[in-house]
């Protein structure tokens, strides 16, 4: 495999896969927009704009590796990689004060959530403690590790962390959740599963934005063809941290 930081910072194959065969759509999850997260940065439930890339994987290709560690990956990739590198320039050279990341109805615990200010410091192996801030814009506001206990009646089970970004005392926030689904297989008619068919893995980033302070759409549509595009190549980065992550 190649070194963890190359897989960061070097563009490869699975990033340009990841731009041909992602999957784009207007809308996210439901329980997303119902989430506890949502509730932090949407409190009045004001007009918002969703979006949504999903690629799915073979399940082989993350084999042995735990909901966590993948999501710790993507998280690497999507935040310390090539492509927000120019982002995470300006925000640290603001000192966070770009967009500051506040929530009335969150409490932060900072003895035990950091700020993290140097993307060399997005953890790779495990997801950061609730509460961590990331460049002073962007917090982690809750996540959540499936059990084997939540396999659903189709074989499936998702694990997730909430990114927060903005304030809902200003005028713009929203959240980016990062998803891993496991499809153990199929099921025939009696309701066993299928041993012959491979399991799948989906990967998704699911955002939406808003205008916390008035009840109005948060953009123009150029901003939100930039975001759609810029959400693609940070997606395609964290796809590949997570492909070429060290054995």
């Amino acid at each position: 495999m190649l070194p963890e930081m190359s897989a960061r910072w070097i563009p490869r194959p699975p990033f340009f896969h990841s731009l041909l065969h992602s999957t784009s759509t207007a809308a996210v999850r439901p329980e997303f927009l119902t989430s506890l997260s949502s509730s932090y940065v949407n409190p009045r439930q004001h007009i918002i704009g969703t979006d949504g890339i999903t690629q799915t994987i073979p399940g082989s290709a993350v084999a042995g590796i735990s909901d966590e560690s993948v999501l710790a990956l993507f998280t690497s990739g999507f935040f310390g990689g090539f492509v927000f590198a120019p982002e995470w320039l300006l925000l640290t050279a603001a000192g966070g004060r770009v967009l500051p990341v506040e929530y009335t109805g969150f409490t932060r615990e900072t003895h035990k959530a950091p700020t993290l200010w140097r993307q060399a410091q997005v953890s790779d192996s495990q997801l950061h403690p609730v509460g961590t801030c990331f460049f002073g814009t962007f917090m982690i506001l809750d996540k959540h590790i499936a059990t084997e206990s939540e396999v659903t009646k189709t074989d499936q089970h998702a694990s997730w962390v909430d990114y927060g970004f903005g304030s809902d005392a200003s005028s713009f926030a929203g959240c980016h959740r990062f998803q891993i689904t496991r499809l153990e297989g199929n099921r025939d008619s009696k309701g066993k599963t299928d041993s012959t068919a491979e399991s799948k893995v989906q990967i998704e980033l699911q955002s939406f934005q808003c205008n916390p302070q008035k009840n109005v759409p948060f953009s123009s549509e150029i901003l939100k063809q930039f975001h759609y595009q810029y959400a693609r190549l940070l997606f395609a980065n964290g796809i590949q941290s997570v492909l070429l992550r060290e054995a």
